[in-house]
């Protein structure tokens, strides 16, 4: 996840939560951090071990692309010297379970960091399948963010996140859950997701209308590139706490 989507969805959900009663409820609310954060601190992975783990699956796609049938190659006269070649697999199904798919989601947003590890900031990065529904999100260090060498603008709206809400000091949870689909190589969450903070959830529409922007801006921030060695994602589905990635090899 990057800064500024942090940030955009942290002072958004302020904007949300501000102009609601009770707010010292509200706070306590969203500064909860999930139940898998406190049993995974005392062995939380590196970032080294991630990398490691989502080579691991991206070969295992390799070794299913090689193990899937080839298409038989159509061909009215097999002994001229320009027959062609017979062509990739187009039909390829893997099941990744919740970690592995977590360790990929993590890798891939690093790359579109431009390859960068994760944030000193980012504590914790958490994916699980349940009920047909992907949640994924991760624990952030507001204080840490603060002092991540952030750009004059991102600068000013943490300031105001910090300025309706004393969570310097804090730890806060930030994700999202729904039935992503793959558009145009992208995993994209529709506008039935919910985002949530801390144990709190919004849909993107109730987060567009309270910050003034087209829902279409919230889902851009939640939308993540899933290149894959050898293999063109064309589908992915949620079955059984597996998630099921379909496509062609490359």
């Amino acid at each position: 996840m990057k800064k500024s989507g942090i940030l955009f969805l942290l002072l958004s959900i302020g904007i949300v939560i501000a102009t609601t009663s009770g707010v010292y409820y509200f706070w306590r609310r969203l500064t909860q951090l999930p139940e898998w954060y406190t049993k995974e601190q005392s062995n939380s992975q590196t970032y080294a071990q991630i990398q490691k783990s989502s080579a691991a699956v991206e070969k295992k796609i390799e070794t299913q692309i090689q193990a899937s049938p080839q298409p038989k190659n159509i061909n009215i006269a097999p002994n001229l010297p320009n027959a062609k070649p017979s062509s990739a697999p187009e039909n390829v199904q893997v099941a990744l379970s919740s970690s592995e798919l977590n360790d990929l989601l993590v890798t891939k947003l690093t790359e579109k960091a431009g390859g960068q590890p994760l944030p000193s900031s980012v504590k914790g990065f958490h994916t699980s399948v349940k009920n047909d529904k992907l949640k994924t999100g991760a624990v952030v260090d507001v204080e840490d963010l603060k002092n991540s060498g952030l750009g004059a603008q991102q600068q000013a709206l943490l300031t105001q996140i910090t300025e309706k809400f004393p969570v310097n000091d804090r730890k806060i949870y930030i994700g999202v859950e729904g039935k992503p689909e793959i558009q145009n190589g992208k995993l994209r969450f529709d506008q039935n997701a919910k985002i949530q903070v801390g144990n709190m959830s919004f849909t993107i529409a109730e987060v567009a209308q309270r910050f003034g922007v087209p829902p279409e801006k919230v889902q851009d921030q939640l939308n993540l590139e899933l290149k894959l060695r050898g293999l063109s994602v064309k589908d992915i589905d949620f079955q059984d706490g597996n998630a099921i990635l379909r496509g062609a090899a490359k």
